[in-house]
């Protein structure tokens, strides 16, 4: 029986050779100590793992090879031989302890324990905001409280909410007469909100953006957005009547409102663009036609600036902004990816045989990315993770 200490050091080994982290020296020496061990299990302590997380991505292993007694290894091309076996079986949590349950060892057999797949966190919190001289602000790195004055306004960041404060007192104008405006930029993985100047807040999903002034002045309140931003504007007037408030969409459509609340999405990989509305009255404007919109209705506008008006699912349209993915009247699993893809910033490979799977359900957005695709598994597709990449294949 070796010392405590030094079965410590070759489990150890074990550890990183399940990682994958293994110089060729260490390789060796495990190589070695395993072929001269007696017919037993191998238990690793679970202290050596670095975390809850990690036991969690060795669970999620599919290892090669079969732990059923007496069933023959599958033997692996001659191009791939290596006389590193050990670990031909599963890897079990079993009271606190990750177990190396291993068959007796062959002389030839050969079988190879694929690296731990490595989870993806779910979005969060975190945006870019570009002043109008240029300058950028990591939101993401600065402390909760975080003030500044620009222009005609306060800006505050509070609770994870950027908000602009109007001090009419003050010139709004630069030494061209013309109001400042900012840009607010969720990056992939990130979602935001901000109060305008006027009062009006602003959610941001995931990769999307909103362009405004640091002062509402004029006859209307103007704002331009790209990706999907959900909107509860405030009513405002200038002392004598109500200031409309308009959204700009991809600076192709237009959304014009008093005081209302709506969602837009406008990504550049879906097919249409589509304002929900919520509560209020707006009016949807292409280049050739005009829709006016009651709650629960929904506009669509194609490429060919044809508006259709439907009555809408609110709770799909908004329910990203109360933490869900929810898809409902068989979607498409294109549409589900690419939700995947802006909120874990990953990249979906497809496979032949999968673009007639469809989906209804809702998950939450606050799991991982190992957690999503186990409960969409064979649903109709398979997953495999493998780094940043997503590879969706047929069940069958």
């Amino acid at each position: 029986m070796l010392p405590q200490k030094e079965l410590e050091y070759y489990y150890q080994l074990a550890h990183k050779w399940s990682l994958g982290r293994l110089t060729e020296e260490e390789r060796q020496i495990l190589d070695n100590w395993y072929a001269a061990q007696p017919e037993a299990d191998v238990n690793v302590p679970a202290s050596l793992a670095g975390s809850e997380e990690e036991h969690a991505a060795l669970l999620f292993l599919k290892i090669k090879g079969s732990i059923e007694a007496g069933k023959e290894e599958p033997e692996q091309p001659p191009a791939r031989l290596t006389r590193w076996w050990w670990a031909a079986a599963s890897i079990l949590l079993l009271a606190g302890t990750l177990v190396y349950l291993n068959r007796p060892k062959p002389q030839h057999a050969i079988a190879v324990l694929p690296k731990p797949v490595q989870d993806v966190l779910p979005g969060k919190d975190g945006a870019i905001l570009t002043l109008g001289d240029g300058a950028v602000v990591v939101l993401d790195s600065l402390q909760n409280g975080w003030s500044a004055e620009q222009d005609q306004s306060t800006v505050h960041l509070k609770a994870g909410r950027l908000q602009y404060n109007q001090q009419h007192n003050k010139t709004a104008a630069g030494s061209n007469g013309q109001v400042f405006r900012n840009t607010l930029s969720t990056p992939r993985g990130r979602q935001f909100s901000l109060v305008l100047p006027d009062g009006t807040i602003a959610w941001l999903n995931a990769a999307s953006s909103i362009s405004f002034p640091t002062a509402f002045t004029g006859k209307t309140r103007e704002v331009s957005v790209t990706g999907e931003v959900y909107f509860e504007v405030s009513k405002h007037n200038n002392g004598k009547t109500a200031v409309p408030f308009r959204v700009s969409v991809n600076d192709k459509y237009a959304v014009e409102v008093l005081g209302t609340n709506f969602n837009i999405n406008a990504y550049p990989d879906e097919k249409v663009v589509r304002t929900t509305l919520l509560e209020g009255v707006v009016r949807v404007n292409t280049a050739t036609q005009t829709a006016l919109l009651k709650p629960g209705q929904q506009a669509s506008a194609g490429s060919n600036d044809l508006l259709t008006v439907d009555r809408a699912n609110t709770s799909q349209a908004v329910a990203w902004k109360n933490g869900l993915f929810y898809f409902s009247e068989r979607t498409g699993i294109r549409e589900v990816m690419r939700q995947i893809e802006r909120w874990y910033d990953v990249q979906v490979i497809y496979e032949p045989g999968t673009e007639n799977v469809v989906f209804t359900g809702e998950m939450q957005r606050n799991l991982t990315l190992l957690q999503v695709i186990k409960g969409l598994d064979n649903m109709g597709v398979r997953y495999r993770l493998e780094g940043k990449v997503l590879r969706v294949s047929p069940a069958s």
